[in-house]
């Protein structure tokens, strides 16, 4: 895991179950649109709850972590 994606999950809330807002305030995201089409794409293990969708602190975390990117050797960023 490289440091910025540990740097993510720790903005997470440390509480078990978070709100799709709460994901994307990990991420510094002015909307959660990229988070809920993420959980309908099935990218994102949730519940949907009285409308809402719920996922958990763990599920959160895995979706930072799959999302992470790893230059490849020679690749040069800019």
């Amino acid at each position: 895991m490289n440091a910025t994606t540990q740097a993510i999950i720790d903005r997470l809330p440390t509480k078990p179950l978070l709100s799709p807002k709460e994901v994307a305030d990990a991420y510094g995201l002015k909307t959660t649109d990229p988070v809920l089409a993420d959980i309908r794409l099935g990218r994102i293990d949730a519940n949907l709850v009285g409308g809402k969708y719920i996922i958990s602190h763990e599920a959160a975390a895995a979706y930072i972590a799959a999302n992470e990117v790893t230059p490849t050797e020679g690749t040069i960023q800019k």
